[in-house]
């Protein structure tokens, strides 16, 4: 059986709705547009995310040496994790760079814990910046699931004014004369629906996968510091 959207029911109604309630359901329609790009373009992006840091993660773990750890980050820079490693590195190489400036025969020896602490705080900022950015567009996401339903609904009571309005000319309330005008009224609040229940869904799912990517991230830097830890210590042992 074909089935032909533009000559069912519901196609009839929106195009029998009035001006008010057209541009509502078009705006609700171009918001479920952005809503799907957003959620496929994040769905695509967070699982490459996933992807990369349990590679990394799994390396790492299988070293203790510092230097595998800049080989990593090196192998991994177009990675989140890369990209991240690559950071902090650079955070240590300014650390260094400054004792060198200060004439100290070995530099590396003379990394106190005061500045490593220092690099966790960095670690920390940097996590932080990161998830910032990766949470962009979630508010138009959780704003779309919370004013969807209630711009739907303005159409609809929009609709309902003008359906009274209209029993009222005709002076009938019977079925025929009141059913048209009600489907009308409730199609943008149905819209609104058909737009909040996913994004609201989606929200929800991106957020838990925004919280892995975090754990994840943590756990590399704490990695990182502890081998850092373990290099510094042993050095300053000899």
């Amino acid at each position: 059986m074909h089935f032909n959207i533009f000559k069912s029911t519901a196609w009839q109604l929106i195009m029998q709705s009035d001006w008010v309630c057209s541009l509502i359901l078009l705006g609700l329609f171009v918001l479920s547009v952005f809503c799907i790009a957003i959620i496929i373009y994040k769905i695509i992006i967070f699982r490459l995310h996933m992807r990369q840091l349990n590679a990394l993660l799994n390396r790492i773990k299988r070293t203790s040496k510092f230097q595998d750890i800049v080989a990593a980050s090196k192998d991994h820079q177009d990675g989140i994790g890369g990209e991240f490693l690559q950071t902090t590195l650079g955070e240590l190489k300014i650390i260094l760079e400054k004792h060198a400036k200060n004439n100290l025969v070995s530099p590396s020896k003379s990394v106190t814990s005061e500045e490593i602490e220092m690099l966790e705080s960095s670690i920390q900022q940097e996590i932080a910046n990161i998830i910032e950015e990766e949470e962009s567009y979630f508010t138009v996401l959780f704003t779309s699931a919370s004013a969807s339903p209630l711009i739907g609904l303005f159409g609809t009571i929009w609709g309902l004014i003008h359906s009274f309005i209209d029993i009222a000319q005709e002076k009938s309330a019977d079925i025929t004369t009141v059913a048209p005008g009600l489907a009308e009224a409730l199609i943008t609040t149905l819209a609104g629906l058909i737009v909040a229940i996913p994004a609201l869904m989606a929200y929800h799912y991106l957020t838990r996968q925004t919280h892995k990517i975090e754990f994840a991230l943590y756990e590399l830097g704490d990695r990182f510091v502890r081998i850092l830890r373990q290099t510094f210590n042993n050095q300053d042992a000899q």
